[in-house]
């Protein structure tokens, strides 16, 4: 598991595995009230709550999906791997890359925001691929983080998987309930 507090704003939270593209994180009206817009390779996310503040994205890859008792929100949404070398989790300030390049220089790239934790910890496997990710937006203390102050985290979990559907697994104060259906693309 990647664990690693990130600095979040501008109100969005983007997963990518391909290249950066600023038309692909353009909210149209109903995406706003949504609170997603997704692409297959591309999901930008409302993160819930507004402002800049600190938060601890808790990230994993595993086979089952294991529901957080302290989510406020959460889904299983369909994802594909199409680039691991651009499988990123990024917030305006910092981008978080999913997969080890041995030929990143750590030190040049953090000057910059972004951040290679695979380059130190081997735990989290991906290849190319279809996932369903697991997204949970959650208020509480953690289990694996050393703080007892309660605060605003996120799960994102990558389960490989074939034909994902997407489906909401908590009804949220948010808008999603368990009928709520994927909304494709700028709406």
């Amino acid at each position: 598991m990647i664990n690693i507090n990130t600095l979040v704003s501008n109100n969005q939270i983007v997963v990518r595995s391909i290249k950066k593209d600023l038309e692909l994180e353009q909210w149209g009206d109903e995406n706003v009230e949504f609170g997603m817009l997704w692409t297959k390779n591309y999901i930008v996310l409302d993160p819930l709550v507004d402002g800049s503040f600190g938060s601890y994205f808790l990230i994993d890859s595993s086979t089952t999906v294991v529901q957080d008792e302290n989510a406020q929100r959460s889904a299983l949404i369909p994802f594909e791997i199409t680039d691991v070398n651009e499988f990123c989790i990024s917030t305006v300030a910092e981008s978080i890359f999913l997969y080890e390049n041995p030929e990143v220089n750590l030190e040049e790239e953090q000057k910059k925001g972004k951040y290679y934790p695979l380059n130190t910890d081997h735990t989290f496997k991906v290849e190319s691929g279809s996932y369903v990710l697991h997204f949970q937006v959650c208020v509480g203390t953690p289990e694996e983080v050393d703080t007892d102050k309660e605060e605003v985290y996120y799960r994102f979990n990558f389960i490989k998987k074939d034909n994902a559907e997407f489906e909401v697994l908590i009804e949220d104060d948010y808008g999603w309930d368990l009928s709520t259906e994927l909304l494709v693309g700028k709406k």
